[in-house]
């Protein structure tokens, strides 16, 4: 690899990433994250980032080669690969893949390089966020004011609007990343421990489909209330996409987060027993070093550890 200098060597999963001094956070209106073999086949996706590509599940994009299935051009993907080859990293490298449907979005990249212990090549890992369409050439110059969340004009003259989740009340996933900012870089500063936790609720789709969007809608807010009332105060929760929800756990270590992650599994499936509704989560503890896109992937991973031991489970990866 080139600029040896200016990246350095992490483990993540058995696999070596090169990653640069630093992170992006997600700041556009939806992200998320995904990982590929040296191939180029999708091995680990987010909801948000299938949604974004308009494909109503993770199982629909896994397992498809990123080239051949998500592309314009296939040659885009060789020279983003060349750029990653020759960086170990890029940031707001801009992509232009094709929706469910066939029509075209513009993402923005920040990927990593991972490698082998030798230095090969063995995939790639990284956040991808949907990106405004850009305004043509020759007009002002000004940058356009981010919109952080799609709300109505009314709702955007609060700061609760801005904020907040419409449907549940929770914080937004925006807020959510840009407090997941500030404590990482606290973390970094006194080394005190903080966790992530991701929670995919099992079987909603099933129940969404048996008894229409609008209960589906109640079921989420109640599940986003009961969530609530079993975190602590000082946890901060966010709705993440339909039926998933992140929730950052400041000054807590491996075995309080996997203790309150049982209790608040437990909490809902007993809430929820008449619904058959229970909930998988997955956990990763923030080390100093690490990118916001591992801290996001090992979580993921925690999730699929999770439903691959039969759901209504929590589990802890790395």
């Amino acid at each position: 690899m080139n600029n040896a200098k200016s990246t350095r060597l992490r483990t993540t999963g058995g696999a070596v990433s090169l990653n640069r001094p630093g992170r992006k956070v997600a700041g556009s209106r939806s992200a998320g994250f995904y990982s590929t073999d040296k191939h180029g086949n999708i091995s680990v996706v987010s909801q948000s980032l299938a949604r974004i590509l308009q494909y109503s599940s993770q199982e629909e994009v896994l397992g498809h080669n990123i080239a051949e299935k998500f592309y314009e051009r296939k040659t885009d993907r060789a020279e983003f690969l060349k750029k990653l080859s020759e960086e170990g990293f890029v940031e707001n490298y801009l992509v232009k893949m094709l929706r469910k449907d066939g029509s075209q979005v513009v993402l923005s990249a920040h990927s990593t390089m991972l490698c082998d212990k030798n230095g090969d090549p063995v995939g790639v890992e990284g956040i991808l966020e949907e990106v405004a369409a850009m305004k043509p050439a020759g007009k002002s110059k000004e940058r356009p004011i981010p919109d952080l969340v799609p709300v109505d004009v009314n709702a955007a003259s609060s700061f609760d609007g801005l904020i907040k989740d419409p449907l549940t009340g929770l914080c937004n996933y925006q807020y959510f990343m840009t407090c997941l900012d500030a404590e990482t870089r606290r973390v970094e500063r006194i080394f005190h421990p903080t966790s992530l936790m991701m929670i995919d609720l099992d079987n909603f789709s099933g129940y969404n489909q048996k008894n229409g969007r609008e209960k589906g809608d109640e079921l989420l807010k109640a599940v986003a209330g009961l969530l609530k009332v079993n975190l602590r105060t000082t946890d901060i929760l966010c709705r993440q996409a339909q039926d998933q929800f992140l929730v950052l756990l400041p000054e807590t270590n491996r075995d309080e987060a996997m203790s309150l992650a049982k209790s608040v599994k437990d909490a809902i499936q007993a809430a929820m027993t008449d619904n058959g509704i229970t909930i998988s989560i997955g956990m990763s503890r923030f080390i100093v070093g690490m990118t916001i896109q591992e801290f996001f992937l090992q979580a993921n991973l925690g999730v699929y550890m999770a439903k691959a031991a039969g759901r209504n489970e929590a589990c802890f990866y790395g």
